[in-house]
Formats: C-alpha cells, structure tokens, sequence
C-alpha cells in the first residue's frame, strides 16, 4: 500500500477504535464496581467492570496516538478528500475493513459469551493480526473466507440450540470445536503461505502473538485481580487445575 493510503487506513482504524472503545465503556460502566454477596463487601479491585476497563483505556491511547499521527499526516484529509469518488467494493480497503468487523463482531457477540475466554481471544487474535499483517489482497479474501464460514457454522450451531445438546454429552464440546478452528485457520494459513518466506515467518510471529497474550492476561486477571473471565472453558478450566495444584504443592 502507498503512504497515503496507510496514512488514510490508520486514520479510519483509529476513528473505529476510538468508537469500539467508548461502547466499552458504556456497557463497563453499567457494571457494578462493588457489590455485597452473602453478606461481603467486595473491593473494586475484583469487580468484573475493572479487565474492560483497562482494555478500554489501553485502546483509548492507541488509538488517540494513531489518529493524531494520521491527521499530521495527511491520513484525514486524504480520507475526506476520496469520500466521495467512486470505489469497487471489492477492493483492498473494503475488504480489509470487513475482515476487521468480522474479526470484531464474531469476538464480541459470538465467542466471548459462548466459547472459553482463552480459544475466544486466540481466534480474534490470529485472524485480526493476518489482516493487518499479510499485505495480500488475495490471501486475504481466501483468509476472511475461511474465518466468515468457520464464524457462519458456529452461529447456526448456537442459534438453533446444536451447542447445547452437543455440551450436554460433554460439557466442553463447543470449545473442542473452537479450538479445531483455530487449529485449522494456522494449518490453512500455512498451506497458503508455506512457499514464502517472508508471510511464513509472519504466520509465526502471529501464532505465536496469539497465543501469548491471552496465556499472559488470563492468569492475572483469574488468581491475581481475582476477576472471573466471562467464559470459563476447557483452557481455563486446565488452567485451574494447573494452578490449584501448583498452589497445594507448593
């Protein structure tokens, strides 16, 4: 992509941060910053209000940096400037867009009140780095292809009730399921990239991205801020299991 047309991009992912950050906060503080139960006042340090929160403010910044630099840029103007000439929908920006709403909406609305908090960030993760980083404009229709399907089956099995008569044979099957898709976006990714060095090694280093922060976040917020995860699944329930081990040996 040209200058320009970087400068322009950042200026629209910042105005989309900026407004995906300010819903966070809305839906946050609706949340109850202390609470009693059984008779037990909690601290605000243990309120679910408080991981949206921090995310929300960590966003705020990223994308107030990124649109102020867009701005001295040229981005802004740039983006005013071309508004209203005519583009084909399937070009690079708007399909790039569209990836960036999948990734969005299918981590906000579909995964996290359903599917294991760790698999849920790990999917939004991999796929929301290939859009940005692969800068192949057919990887990346085949890409968000894969991941809109992938997305597609699981809102059929949640919308006509499937997941829970597959839970009811054992209570983690739908994260079984999200962790095969994830496992099959890196192995359909690979196969797409295997022949070039340089996207090989990015697949990694977003493998790798994906699988990181979710294995670091998780459990400080789960045994330090003491914040339950709004899904807890296979991944933490093993991280559980981990944890109370570790803390009776030890």
């Amino acid at each position: 992509m040209k200058k320009r047309e970087l400068r322009r991009a950042d200026f629209i992912t910042s105005v989309l941060l900026l407004a995906f950050s300010a819903w966070i906060l809305i839906e946050t503080f609706k949340m109850p910053a202390k609470d009693t139960y059984g008779g037990v006042q909690n601290v605000w340090y243990v309120s679910p209000a408080l991981f949206p929160l921090i995310i929300s403010i960590f966003i705020i910044i990223l994308g107030t940096v990124l649109l102020v630099h867009s701005i001295q840029s040229d981005g802004a103007s740039y983006f005013f400037s071309s508004i209203l000439k005519r583009t084909k929908f399937a070009s690079e920006k708007n399909i790039r867009f569209l990836s960036i709403l999948l990734a969005l909406f299918s981590f906000i609305y579909l995964n996290i009140p359903r599917i294991d908090f760790f698999i849920s960030t790990a999917l939004f993760l991999i796929f929301f780095i290939s859009a940005f980083y692969f800068d192949e404009i057919n990887l990346l229709k085949k890409l968000t292809l894969f991941y809109f399907i992938g997305s597609l089956i699981f809102i059929i099995l949640f919308a006509f009730g499937i997941s829970k008569i597959l839970n009811s044979y054992y209570k983690y099957f739908i994260d079984i399921l999200a962790l095969v898709f994830y496992i099959s976006y890196v192995i359909y990714n690979w196969i797409k990239v295997k022949n070039n060095h340089i996207y090989k090694k990015r697949l990694i280093v977003s493998l790798m991205a994906s699988l990181a922060v979710p294995l670091i976040l998780c459990p400080i917020f789960r045994y330090s801020f003491l914040i339950p995860l709004p899904k807890e699944g296979l991944i933490i329930q093993m991280m559980h299991n981990i944890y109370y081990f570790l803390k009776r040996v030890i």
